[in-house]
């Protein structure tokens, strides 16, 4: 009717967080496993007494997250959904399962995409929601589902660590490059990464000239043994950034094996 505004809406997005939303799917899933079901009888596995304005937004979110697949009546628990339900926390398909949850709402990848690492204070992210259109209380309730899968794929990530602590260092190693990459930076680039702390050896090393022209050897002594890197003399600033990142990497590595073994070695 002229004269009459329309109800102003938002762009769609998640109304619950990942967590809640998969505390969902595993209902669903313990009743009627991957069958197809309408959306009415998986909106009463929920404990909804039907299509409403209260179940309504749990099943959108829940497609979302890709976690049910289908329309209509031929809706059912996703594949992705089953990787995460039916493993415990600390399982690496669990994990990557996951995370791929995590980034599948278009407004969270877009988001991840605006503010890598999902680092952004509420006040900006809110500020970015306004300009595309979300009216104040669609976007605090984003903020919010953000947040929450934030901080649940965050403790998963923890849990896979205690599990699986180097296999956990390449799941860091992953985000850094994505982080880094979404800052328009090259994954490798000076100062992409930061040596988490320094490492002074003990003795000092000694240098010592390598056999090969061109090419310079650094030996660390250890007391379990010599430590050896071979490297190029002349290193341009690109490859001592590509360097630092590796070795970065290395060391990160090497303290939790030291850990694991000053653990092992605690117990008996």
């Amino acid at each position: 009717m002229e004269g009459v505004l329309a109800k102003a809406r938002s762009p769609e997005y998640p109304a619950i967080g990942l967590s809640e939303a998969i505390e969902c799917v595993k209902k669903i899933y313990d009743k009627d496993y991957q069958n197809k079901l309408s959306k009415e009888v998986i909106a009463e596995h929920l404990g909804y007494k039907g299509l409403s304005g209260a179940s309504l937004p749990v099943l959108a979110s829940l497609n979302k997250y890709g976690l049910l697949e289908g329309r209509g009546n031929e809706t059912h628990v996703s594949d992705l959904a089953l990787m995460i339900v039916v493993h415990e926390r600390g399982n690496g398909d669990r994990m990557v399962a996951i995370q791929k949850a995590a980034a599948s709402p278009d407004l969270f990848a877009e988001l991840y995409q605006k503010f890598p690492g999902g680092k952004g204070s509420d006040s900006a992210i809110r500020g970015y929601l306004l300009l595309k259109k979300f009216i104040p209380a669609a976007a605090d309730t984003a903020i919010r589902s953000f947040r929450e899968t934030n901080e649940f794929v965050e403790a998963e990530r923890e849990a896979y660590a205690k599990v699986n602590p180097e296999a956990a260092l390449q799941v860091e190693m992953d985000a850094q490059l994505q982080e880094a990459e979404e800052r328009g930076q090259s994954p490798l680039q000076w100062g992409a990464f930061a040596p988490a702390k320094p490492i002074v050896p003990t003795p000092p090393a000694r240098v010592e000239e390598s056999t090969r022209i061109g090419t310079r050897k650094e030996i660390i002594a250890l007391d379990e043994g010599d430590v050896i890197i071979t490297f190029p003399e002349n290193l341009s600033v690109e490859s001592f950034g590509d360097l630092q990142a590796y070795l970065d990497l290395f060391i990160k590595k090497m303290q939790r094996r030291a850990k694991g073994t000053q653990k092992d070695e605690a117990a008996h």
